[in-house]
């Protein structure tokens, strides 16, 4: 398994574990529950005990231990859920979230066995693509930004409203193309193996002006559109743009190339840097569904190779048991016997 992060040492700072413990066991229990209806091997309580142990510095994470990425994929799942219950996320964030991660499993799980490692890897450490040095440039000057605090700035009343536009545009655009470069890299990369290669837009490659299996969900689908709107109005300044209309907000239009209006509304500042928290949120969700997919991989193929038929000298019951390596016996499941390996 490629080098993973471990998230519950990159929130442990940022949340408190130990405050939603009992959630964190049921939502543990209830993830682990849907591994184990498909795959035998997975310890439910070990998978708990590994969590709390990483949560608490008793133990060294070891990205080569699915156990431990196990865990590791749950700090970043339940995440989410303190957020919410400590009201920095709302309801509406929550549900985009889980559509998004939702939308990106279903549209790569057809094609899962037949991607490289090396597709989920690139997810799961961020890495730049599809075109490593020109999207590398917007990571570096990602940081350069993330130097500021936007949110802080947008919310600053002694900062003028054209400053606030200024910086709004400049993070924004950046975070956009990132998100615009990931999802091209994944539409590719499905494309080489049955899917259909689409141009370098998020209409395009999402499908958001049809109605098919490739559309996402109405409630993400208009987020997408409105990202595309903004990023439209920023690019376009002369024509559509972003500016400040007294007592009404901050307009943004967008046209068609035929000169027709196809966008118009008005913000806050408080709505503005709500969308670019959108765009981290989408950001966010790759790493999450790249770790799943191969979780079940690794599982799916650890299965292949330790799962045994086994009957019973004693009873004649017949199963199918895990075999793991080093494991010193079986125990039939019907009149619990024990039988040496």
């Amino acid at each position: 398994m490629m080098t993973i992060r471990n998230n519950i040492a990159f929130y442990r700072d940022k949340l408190e574990f130990h405050k939603y413990e009992s959630q964190i066991n049921s939502y543990i229990n209830k993830v682990v529950h849907e591994f184990t209806m498909v795959y035998k091997g997975i310890v439910n309580f070990k998978i708990r005990e590994i969590f709390w142990d990483l949560v608490d510095e008793r133990i060294e994470f070891d990205h080569t231990h699915w156990y431990h990425v196990f865990a590791s994929m749950m700090g970043k799942i339940v995440m989410y859920d303190i957020l919410f219950e400590e009201k920095i996320i709302e309801q509406f964030h929550k549900d985009i979230h889980n559509h998004w991660a939702g939308y990106l499993a279903d549209l790569i799980i057809p094609h899962e066995p037949k991607l490289s490692k090396d597709f989920f890897g690139i997810l799961i450490r961020n890495l730049p693509v599809p075109d490593y040095e020109a999207v590398l440039q917007l990571y570096v000057e990602g940081v350069i930004l993330f130097e500021e605090d936007l949110k802080e700035i947008l919310y600053n009343p002694q900062i003028t409203m054209p400053k606030k536009i200024l910086k709004f545009k400049t993070h924004f655009s950046n975070l956009f193309e990132i998100l615009l470069a990931k999802c091209h890299f994944i539409d590719q990369e499905i494309a080489q193996y049955g899917g259909i290669a689409h141009k370098n837009s998020l209409h395009e490659i999402f499908q958001l002006n049809n109605s098919n299996e490739r559309t996402p969900p109405e409630k993400l689908k208009q987020i997408l559109i409105d990202l595309v709107h903004i990023r439209n109005g920023i690019s376009h300044a002369s024509h559509g743009g972003i500016v400040p209309i007294e007592n009404k907000g901050i307009r943004i239009r967008d046209y068609k190339p035929d000169g027709t209006m196809s966008f118009e509304r008005f913000f806050t500042v408080e709505q503005l840097y709500n969308y670019h928290y959108m765009i981290l949120l989408l950001l966010m969700e790759f790493e999450l569904v790249a770790l799943m997919l191969t979780l079940h991989r690794t599982i799916r193929e650890a299965n292949i190779k330790y799962k045994k038929r086994l009957i019973c000298s004693k009873c004649g019951h017949e199963s199918v048991v895990y075999v793991y390596p080093g494991r010193p016996d079986v125990i039939c499941n019907k009149c619990k016997t024990r039988f040496p390996i």
